[in-house]
């Protein structure tokens, strides 16, 4: 199917035409081109604070609605930044006290589990008055991956405050946490990881994908790391059901093992301690925090002083992403519109713009179907990222929500007809076709309130972040 049969099957009636007009060209490579060309084409956009604040609180967070940016324009960029970054001084419990109920404990139904699970994070992304908080929840879900598809809903939900709890914390101490974590025991198979018979995968990955990368580290290195973090279990029953981790000393190996260059009688968390200060960990880190808040493959020098940064502050996260959101490069027209929304990212962003105070079914339920279900990362690696998100499927589905999405959003008043809506959700700044485009649905639809925002959530400006 062609892309412009797509989203005339989407739109319908008079707004069909408008809305092909929105992404020109019927081919998917020709779409791909349309969200990537909008890309570093804004020089001077980040003169208006009100585009400043929009953009940080779109990378720091899920966006906002009117209302809140307003508030966060009128205290400007630099005490806005404070305001994010210090969250722990944010009270929560507004969040708290309306949060769909989640018990980790119960094992049975564990697909209604899963579905409840994912309703009650994404809940907390739409109404958190922490947002900072839960972006960072979500970076580490996407790097220190465990899933569904081998862990239990309850030890995929205390992983999830551990995210939570240690997301801007030292590096060292969530890296020791997350080893002994039931989830990642589960996931990683540290559960039957024996004295005498070491299972390598949870060791493996901590350097491939966790700290150094590929490279920096021998398979001798994977085999001494394996028995270092020997001796931790979940016990007899089922493992998925587990939710604590003891340490059994007869099933540790107590031996002398030998690891990058150092020999001694290593226990996991040695291994910790020895990957964390390398400088290929430093610099893979902070070249994932960068990419993640402001755009892909920073430059070399870039990645030098955040490593730097990550180094001489104690492996503090919370450092580094402070230097990040109040860096030059964070607000360059490079850093403007670089990352495609990932669909928890739209779908969060676009629920907490209109001001809503629930998350439905539907909702869950289409992150999933533009490609991303939370929980189940698609491999130890994570989910993959930039125009990946975007294709023929996807995109229909996002167009679909946002209709969704506007049958129930606030009153028109609050968004002021087209050029409100077009200054609250994609910071006014729009490409001549776009406008065009915009003003023709417009016309062609009679200015109706809800046309209107659907159309604004469809362009290929509000897919970019």
């Amino acid at each position: 199917m062609s892309r412009r049969t797509v989203l005339a099957t989407a739109a319908g009636g008079a707004g069909a035409a408008a809305l092909a007009a929105l992404w020109r060209g019927g081919s998917l490579a020709q779409v791909l081109n349309r969200v990537q060309g909008l890309t570093h084409t804004y020089e001077g956009v980040f003169s208006s604070e009100r585009t400043r604040v929009a953009h940080l609180l779109r990378r720091a967070g899920f966006g906002a609605s009117p209302q809140e940016l307003d508030r966060l324009t009128g205290m400007g960029t630099a005490a806005a930044t404070n305001a994010l970054l210090n969250y722990q001084q944010t009270s929560n419990q507004q969040l708290e006290a309306s949060l769909p109920g989640f018990d980790p404990t119960v094992t049975s139904n564990g697909g209604r589990q899963a579905s409840a699970l994912q309703a009650w994070w994404l809940t907390r992304m739409v109404g958190t008055a922490r947002p900072l908080e839960e972006k960072m929840t979500l970076f580490w879900h996407g790097l220190l991956t465990s899933g569904l598809d081998k862990s239990g809903p309850g030890q995929l939900y205390q992983q999830n405050q551990l995210f939570r709890r240690t997301a801007m914390g030292n590096f060292d101490d969530l890296l020791k946490a997350v080893s002994k974590d039931p989830a990642m025991m589960v996931y990683l198979d540290t559960e039957t990881n024996r004295n005498g018979k070491p299972n390598e995968n949870y060791a493996r990955e901590l350097m491939e994908l966790f700290t150094t990368g590929i490279g920096h580290y021998s398979e001798d290195d994977v085999r001494e790391s394996a028995r270092a973090f020997t001796g931790w279990t979940l016990g007899r029953g089922k493992q998925r059901d587990a939710l604590t981790s003891t340490f059994v000393a007869r099933y540790h190996d107590e031996g002398v093992k030998t690891f990058m260059g150092k020999t001694g009688t290593f226990t996991g968390d040695d291994i910790v301690d020895m990957l964390v200060p390398l400088r290929a960990t430093a610099e893979r880190l902070t070249t994932r925090l960068f990419s993640y808040f402001a755009y892909p493959n920073p430059e070399p020098e870039i990645v030098q002083h955040l490593a730097d940064v990550f180094q001489k502050n104690g492996y503090n996260v919370g450092a580094v992403v402070k230097e990040i959101l109040t860096m030059d490069a964070f607000y360059s027209p490079k850093a403007y519109r670089a990352l495609v929304k990932s669909p928890t990212e739209y779908v969060a962003q676009t629920l907490r713009a209109v001001g809503a105070t629930s998350v439905s079914a539907p909702a869950v339920a289409a992150t999933g179907q533009m490609g991303q279900v939370l929980f189940y990362p698609p491999n130890v690696a994570g989910w993959p990222a930039g125009a990946s998100w975007i294709n023929s499927s996807t995109l229909l589905t996002r167009i679909n929500f946002a209709a969704g999405v506007a049958q129930k959003a606030a009153p028109a008043s609050t968004f002021k007809g087209l050029p409100g809506l077009i200054d609250t959700f994609i910071d006014g700044n729009v490409t001549p076709s776009t406008r065009d485009a915009l003003t023709q649905a417009a016309t062609g639809t009679g200015q109706i309130p809800v046309t209107l925002m659907y159309f604004v959530l469809a362009t290929p400006e509000y897919q970019l972040n």
